[in-house]
């Protein structure tokens, strides 16, 4: 009886490692998310981009250096308020999320997002309900205004 009380102790320790997750969504980036390389490993990445993000008045909503993951919180342009969504115009909202990922020799490639919301509809699943900010936007000048000081920090 206690060998058997042992081995299911032992399959549900395994099957609840198994269902353990991280931070880092199991979606990928969109399509046309910015992929760029730099000459850092992940975990430093996350974490000049944290500050590079303070930077911008921004708050973090999730941060995984071990992960190499970041998400801000929903940030309006206009009032530089986060935490924030607007219904009446969510054109001027944005969303910044950071993947990166080592690719050898010191180096990593970060793919990054700077999303609008494309419709407000409770019905719609929220990362349907997103999409990339158009070139021009704020959310994309936010954007390079980050990964240009990513580039200056560690290069490419």
């Amino acid at each position: 009886m206690k060998r058997m009380t042992s081995f299911a102790f032992a399959i549900v320790l395994i099957a609840s490692a198994a269902c353990a997750t991280g931070i880092r969504p199991a979606y990928s980036p969109l399509v046309n998310a910015r992929v760029d390389t730099v000459n850092a490993e992940p975990p430093a990445i996350i974490q000049e981009l944290a500050t590079l993000i303070a930077a911008e008045a921004m708050y973090l909503q999730w941060q995984s250096p071990v992960e190499g993951f970041l998400e801000t919180q929903w940030f309006n342009l206009v009032t530089r308020e986060s935490g924030v969504t607007s219904r009446s115009d969510p054109d001027r909202v944005i969303l910044l999320r950071f993947w990166a990922d080592p690719i050898g020799e010191g180096r990593s490639a970060v793919i990054s997002e700077a999303v609008i919301k494309r419709t407000t509809d409770p019905s719609v699943l929220p990362r349907d309900q997103e999409m990339m900010a158009p070139p021009g936007h704020g959310g994309q000048r936010t954007l390079d205004r980050v990964l240009n000081g990513l580039r200056e920090r560690f290069g490419r």
